[in-house]
């Protein structure tokens, strides 16, 4: 059995440590703020002091749950706080909502606004070598806090279009898989009943008691073949691993069915087919074979396989009476679907003076 595939660490952490976590930083911006608004103000801080040190920090507590309305009181907060910052710029809790915001949405407004004030605040004039480096230092901090953000938001957009994707081909797979289930199940079931009820409508009109012991044992032998085709298909159904493929059936029993239910058929065989093309053949042949015995009337069946050098034929051709009238049902589009999966081309329709003809064309 395959082991579940396990989330990243960080998804694995439920959403109330997160918040605590906030809870946590945004307290000790607090503390510091609320120290630095004491140790460097000349005078007793004031309500705006007090505010503006609990506007900067507090609300990060929040940033994952609001996290526009946290960056603008953040933002008003450090307005007031900068001039107890040294630079004048909030280097700690405008970066961390910035961040946040990135990794929602593309948040480029929210940078131009936040390199704008961290500008605003820093720069003095005249510019000095040392105003240069400040502003270099905390304008690195706010592109940096949005960059990382804007990968992380990526990085989830593509993991969800990989998972959206997966998902899309497991559908597609499942949806081919049913096509194959029922393409098989039509073309076992739906041969294996025709030939039984051909043969057993022939034995009541003969009324034979020869003929009746060997319309019932050809009965018989065509109930097993489907049996076992029955359980060689829902053995693979089964599995849990990869199928293995599985030999296709006999044609030979094929052949000897169809002659035991009345239709003589001539088999012209120019070369050997092996592998996954070998079912298809086989299947091709039966479909073909059995509209010849639901629908032609015909007393006389040619079955050609041949082997070209690039190609391989396969052609029925029957003398039936009813050629004109004979439906295209769901098993000729199963065999069309069939032979496109080896990129070669179906032909089914009335033969031109009598009879029906089927050829496929398979590229090798």
């Amino acid at each position: 059995m395959l082991e579940q595939p396990r989330p990243p660490l960080l998804s694995r952490i439920p959403g109330w440590a997160w918040v605590s976590l906030d809870i946590v930083v945004a307290l000790l911006l607090a503390a510091g703020f609320l120290g630095l608004i004491h140790s460097r103000n000349p005078a007793q801080p004031g309500l705006l002091d007090f505010t503006g040190a609990l506007a900067t920090s507090l609300p990060l507590a929040v940033r994952r749950l609001w996290p526009r309305a946290v960056f603008v009181v953040v933002l008003i907060g450090g307005l007031r706080m900068r001039e107890f910052l040294i630079p004048q710029a909030d280097p700690f809790g405008l970066p961390l909502v910035l961040y946040t915001l990135a990794t929602r949405n593309k948040a480029v407004p929210a940078l131009l606004v936040a390199v704008a004030v961290t500008t605003q605040g820093v720069v003095e004039l005249p510019l000095r070598g040392q105003t240069v480096d400040q502003l270099g230092l905390v304008l690195a901090i706010v592109v940096a806090a949005w960059t990382t953000g804007t990968a992380v938001r990526q990085r989830r957009l593509y993991t969800e279009q990989l998972a959206a994707q997966a998902e899309d081909r497991a559908r597609a797979e499942a949806a081919r898989e049913r096509l194959r289930i029922a393409r098989e199940l039509h073309d076992v079931i739906g041969h294996s009943l025709s030939t039984i009820a051909v043969q057993a409508g022939i034995e009541r009109h003969v009324g034979d008691a020869r003929e009746t012991s060997r319309a019932l044992g050809s009965i018989e032998e065509t109930s097993r073949s489907a049996l076992r085709e029955t359980r060689r298909l829902l053995g693979v159904l089964r599995e849990d691993g990869p199928a293995d493929v599985v030999p296709a059936p006999d044609l030979g029993e094929l052949l000897s069915g169809v002659r035991a239910a009345g239709l003589e058929v001539e088999l012209r065989l120019d070369g050997k087919v092996r592998g996954e093309m070998e079912l298809t053949v086989y299947r091709i042949v039966q479909e073909a074979l059995t509209n010849v015995l639901k629908h032609a009337a015909a007393h006389r069946a040619t079955v050609l396989i041949e082997r070209q050098e690039e190609e391989l034929v396969v052609e029925i051709a029957d003398d039936g009476r009813n050629a004109r009238e004979r439906p295209y049902g769901h098993g000729l589009t199963g065999l069309r679907e069939r032979v496109r999966i080896f990129g070669g081309e179906f032909e089914a329709g009335a033969h031109p003076v009598r009879g029906f003809r089927v050829t496929a064309r398979l590229a090798l």
